[in-house]
């Protein structure tokens, strides 16, 4: 069975493979890396911090792979988001005419980006073990021995296909054209712990915006109108984001921050990783989203 399973898992994501036979797959819900798993118990294991994508992912992943039985639910929860949840609710009561999740308390529960077969076969293919919380990879293991233990039959000897989507290869933007209604310089001041973004018109400036928070900055220029309506105007607004966002994270991290170039991030030293873990963000791509 492993041979028809060489291309498996068909979904890209944030997210180990073990034993691809195993019955047993595990959602770290926002854990990442502090969990520890043997890789020859599990079939897959991986962070998922949103109820839509996240679980649409999990969910192909799965059924793709019929030796999968069981899924547990652990580690910690992710800020504003109820995954595990929805998971449970799901398997017990499906979805509604709209591909919202029955009895999910989430906002972004609904499941518009796949087929209602991959839906059901997830529904009746998956027994969730609920460990939510639980973030020591001992204890996690000694409930998948049990799982193991139980030793399931193949969910279905039919393995569904998973729709591929086409893959573009990124490119650079073409030679860049001058904002007829200028350009912005993008500067931290660690004194005053904030973003200043400088705008020039005629190689004047007009105007300076101060803040911490990229996306207040990025608001406040719609606000004034300072980009142009032009051939670029969405290239720019994109690279004036990324800046933006840089610039954040260098002033947040106490890094050095330079327009244009690369952001250098230090890594978290063992005595902080408790603290930078609470503030885990919530990613919507790949088993992990």
């Amino acid at each position: 069975m492993e041979s028809k399973l060489q291309n498996w898992p068909p979904v890209q994501g944030r997210y180990e493979v073990g034993n691809k036979i195993s019955p047993v797959a595990v959602c770290t819900n926002a854990s990442i890396d502090e969990i520890k798993i043997s890789p020859q118990k599990v079939a897959i294991w991986g962070k998922c911090v949103t109820e839509n994508i996240g679980i649409e992912k999990i969910i192909q992943n799965i059924v793709s792979n019929p030796n999968i039985r069981y899924l547990i639910l652990c580690g910690k929860i992710s800020k504003g988001h109820f995954v595990s949840q929805a998971i449970e609710c799901l398997v017990k009561s499906g979805i509604d005419n709209d591909k919202m999740i029955i009895g999910a308390k989430g906002n972004m529960s609904y499941l518009k980006g796949i087929d209602k077969e991959l839906i059901e076969q997830f529904r009746k293919q998956i027994s969730p073990v609920n460990m939510v919380g639980e973030r020591d990879g001992k204890k996690i293991e000694e409930v998948i021995d049990k799982l193991l233990q139980t030793k399931p039959s193949e969910f279905s000897p039919k393995v569904l296909k998973i729709e591929k989507v086409a893959e573009i290869e990124a490119h650079s933007c073409p030679d860049w054209i001058p904002d007829p209604k200028g350009f912005f310089v993008v500067l931290i001041n660690k004194e005053r712990n904030k973003i200043i973004v400088e705008h020039f018109q005629d190689n004047k400036l007009k105007c300076k915006i101060t803040g911490d928070s990229a996306e207040r900055i990025c608001k406040t220029i719609v606000n004034l109108d300072l980009i142009g309506d032009f051939q670029q105007t969405k290239e720019h607004a994109m690279y004036l984001g990324r800046e933006l966002q840089k610039a954040e994270i260098a002033l947040k991290n106490g890094l050095d921050y330079e327009q244009d170039q690369k952001l250098f991030i230090k890594k978290v030293e063992k005595e902080n990783q408790e603290s930078a873990d609470e503030y885990e963000s919530a990613d919507e791509y790949g088993w992990h989203d």
